[in-house]
């Protein structure tokens, strides 16, 4: 397989198959490699992912502002921390996945890539569900951000599940687990 290089020297691998960016735009014409938001390289199941993803989280930003705009804590307490966590986390572990996905060539073989993306999308699911069980006990369960945090709720795990599933099958490509 041939690699792209950065300016700085290192290997690549980009979301093409055989490198490169542009794969990603080419509507199925040219393959993608197998990967945490790809599976097997496939271009349906990488905007399956990113569909999935960016749903997770713009639901998570808003039940959040909804959070934020209804509380007359100012910041004070200890629901402020989860929500701010909730944000963070899930936008890093995103954010996170796509670079990676786009830098290492095989993130499979990088644990520590990995177990960081992982803890992120784990801790801002926790805290999520620590912030819908709390909204779930005080408001009523028609309010804006009751809906939303289970909404975001949903979407994280199947977000959670795609990375899961993506990464198996990337790494049954590869001869197995």
């Amino acid at each position: 397989m041939q690699n792209q290089r950065l300016g700085s020297g290192k290997a690549t691998g980009y979301y093409g198959a055989n490198g490169g960016l542009m794969p990603v735009l080419s509507c199925g014409a040219q393959p993608l490699a197998p990967s945490f938001l790809t599976g097997n390289g496939s271009h349906m199941v990488l905007w399956t992912s990113v569909v999935i993803h960016v749903a997770a989280l713009c639901l998570t930003i808003t039940a959040n502002a909804l959070f934020f705009a209804a509380d007359r804590s100012q910041g004070a307490d200890l629901a402020w921390g989860w929500a701010l966590s909730s944000i963070i986390m899930h936008c890093l572990g995103v954010l996170g996945t796509l670079v990676a996905t786009a830098l290492v060539k095989d993130v499979l073989l990088a644990p520590l890539v990995n177990t960081l993306g992982g803890g992120l999308f784990l801790g801002g699911f926790l805290a999520t569900a620590k912030l819908s069980y709390m909204h779930g006990a005080a408001t009523p369960a028609d309010s804006g951000e009751n809906v939303t945090y289970n909404l975001a709720l949903f979407f994280q795990a199947f977000g959670i599940a795609s990375i899961v599933a993506n990464g198996f099958c990337a790494a049954s490509n590869k001869g197995g687990i």
